[in-house]
C-alpha cells in the first residue's frame, strides 16, 4: 500500500508540474485516502431545479436547469469570460504544411492563432494532422495541450514506437482509423503564476481588461476556464479547415487538462464529444465525498485554477446546490467518455464513477442509451463503449495511456462513424 500510494503521489505531482513547476508541500498529504473517512452526503438530484421543480421534458431542461447549472459552475467555480472593452480581432495564419509524414500516411497542419485589440496580441499554436487518404472530411480530436508543440512533443518517436508522438498519442493509429488529431498550446493563452489570492492576469486576459483593471475579479476566469477558451479558439479554426468534419470534434484531456477539455465543451456546444482522462475534481469526480483533492485543498494550493468567488464554498461543500455529477448532465446529449485509473486516489477513482452514473438521467431525457446496468462499479478493464455516457477504469495510475486513447478510438467510431467495435488486427489488415 505504501509503494502504491507513492506512485500516486508522485505521479500527480509531476501531472501538476508539467504547468507549473513548483512542489506543493501537504498538498497531497493532506488528502484522506481513506474510505471509512468519507462523509455521509446526499447528491443534489440532476432532474430537479435550485427551487424544487422536477423537470420532465427537454424543453425545461434545455430552457431552465442546464442553464441554472452551467451559471453556477460558471459564477462559483470556473469564473465567466469578461466582455472586453475594446473588440478583439481573430485571425488564423498557415505556417507550415507538411504531407508526408508517417510514409505519406498524414498531412501535418501548423496554423498561429491569433487574438488582438488596441490593448496587445496574444498569439496560440495548433498543430493539426489529418489522413491523407480521407474522402470526406474526417472526424477530430481536439487535445488540450500545454506547450507540447513547443517542445517538440509532437514529433515522431523512433520507429519502433510505430507512429506514436513523444508525448505519446497513438498518431499512425488514429490515422489508420480515419479520425484527425488537432492540438493546441494552451499556455499560450496565459500561463500560471500561482498566485496565493488566486488573481489571474498576463496573457490573453490583459485583452479583456477594463481601464485601470490588473486582475480578474472574483467572478471571472481563473485558468481552467481561460484554457478552456483556448479550445474554443481552436475550434474557431478548425470549422474553417475543408477537411475537419467540424460537427464531429471532440475535447480530450487528461488531469488538469481533461477538467479544461469538459469546461469548453460544456460552455460551447459545438463540441460534439468530450473523452476524460483522470479528470478528477472539478471534472467527473464529486466533492462530498472529500476524498482525495478537496475543493479547500484546490482553493488553497492552485487557487488560479478557478474563480475566486470558489473560496466561498470551500469549506461547505456539501451545501453547494450541485456537484460534478450535475456538470456531467450538462454535456447531453453528446457522447461523454469517462476514463480513470484504479490505483488514483487522488483523483478518486470511485467518485468518478459516482459522478459518471448519476449524470445518467439528463441523458435519458433525451432517450439516449446509456448501458450502465447498476450502481454498481464496473470491473477494471473492461470498458462500456456502446452507450451515449462511455465508461473505463483502467489498472494502473494516472495518466493518458495507450489503453486510453484505443477505447476513445472505439467510442469515436461507434458514434461518429459507426464503426462496430473491431480489434487493432483488424484496423491494420483492412488499411494494407
Amino acid at each position: 500500500m505504501k509503494i502504491g500510494f507513492l506512485l500516486i503521489v508522485l505521479s500527480a505531482f509531476f501531472s501538476i508540474n508539467l504547468i507549473n513547476a513548483q512542489s506543493y508541500e501537504g498538498k497531497f498529504l493532506e488528502a484522506n485516502y481513506d474510505e471509512s473517512l468519507v462523509p455521509e452526503y446526499t447528491l443534489p438530484d440532476v432532474l430537479t431545479t435550485f427551487n424544487g421543480k422536477q423537470i420532465k421534458t427537454i424543453d425545461d431542461w434545455e430552457k431552465i436547469r442546464r442553464p441554472e447549472i452551467v451559471e453556477f459552475f460558471e459564477q462559483n467555480m470556473f469564473g465567466e469570460i469578461p466582455v472586453p472593452e475594446n473588440q478583439i480581432k481573430k485571425s488564423f495564419k498557415l505556417i507550415s504544411e507538411d504531407k508526408t509524414l508517417l510514409n505519406d500516411l498524414c498531412t501535418r497542419k501548423d496554423i498561429q492563432i491569433i487574438f488582438e485589440n488596441d490593448k496587445g496580441r496574444v498569439t496560440m499554436p495548433l498543430a493539426l494532422f489529418i489522413p491523407n487518404g480521407a474522402k470526406k472530411p474526417v472526424p477530430v480530436i481536439l487535445l488540450a495541450n500545454g506547450s507540447d508543440i513547443t517542445r517538440k512533443g509532437l514529433d515522431l518517436n523512433d520507429s519502433q514506437r510505430f507512429g506514436q508522438t513523444r508525448n505519446g498519442v497513438p498518431l499512425h493509429q488514429l490515422m489508420m482509423r480515419g479520425i484527425g488529431f488537432a492540438t493546441v498550446d494552451y499556455q499560450a493563452f496565459a500561463t500560471d503564476r500561482n498566485d496565493k489570492e488566486g488573481k489571474v492576469s498576463g496573457g490573453i486576459t490583459n485583452l479583456f481588461f477594463k481601464t485601470d483593471q490588473d486582475f480578474t475579479n472574483e467572478n471571472e476566469w481563473g485558468m481552467i476556464a481561460i484554457w478552456a477558451y483556448a479550445l474554443r479558439a481552436g475550434m474557431d479554426y478548425l470549422e474553417t479547415d475543408k477537411d475537419v468534419q467540424s460537427s464531429q470534434v471532440a475535447t480530450l484531456g487528461c488531469s488538469i487538462s481533461g477538467k479544461v477539455a469538459l469546461w469548453a465543451a460544456i460552455k460551447d456546444e459545438r463540441f460534439a464529444m468530450t473523452l476524460l482522462a483522470t479528470a478528477g475534481h472539478g471534472a467527473d469526480a464529486i466533492w462530498r465525498r472529500e476524498y482525495g483533492e478537496t475543493l479547500d485543498n484546490m482553493c488553497k494550493y492552485l487557487p488560479t485554477w478557478i474563480c475566486r468567488n470558489a473560496k466561498k464554498h470551500a469549506t461547505n461543500v456539501h451545501e453547494i446546490p450541485v456537484d460534478q455529477h450535475c456538470l456531467l448532465a450538462t454535456m447531453a446529449p453528446r457522447p461523454l467518455y469517462i476514463s480513470n485509473a484504479q490505483h488514483d486516489l487522488w483523483a478518486d477513482q470511485k467518485g468518478q464513477w459516482i459522478g459518471t452514473f448519476n449524470a445518467s438521467p439528463a441523458y435519458n431525457l433525451y432517450g439516449k442509451k446509456v448501458a450502465f446496468k447498476s450502481q454498481k462499479q464496473p470491473p477494471i478493464n473492461q470498458p462500456i463503449i456502446e452507450s451515449y455516457i462511455g465508461y473505463h477504469v483502467r489498472s494502473g495510475v494516472h495518466g493518458l495511456e495507450l489503453y486510453d486513447w484505443e477505447r476513445y478510438m472505439e467510442f469515436i467510431e461507434y458514434h461518429f462513424l459507426k464503426i462496430p467495435i473491431r480489434s487493432i488486427n483488424e484496423v491494420y489488415s483492412k488499411n494494407k
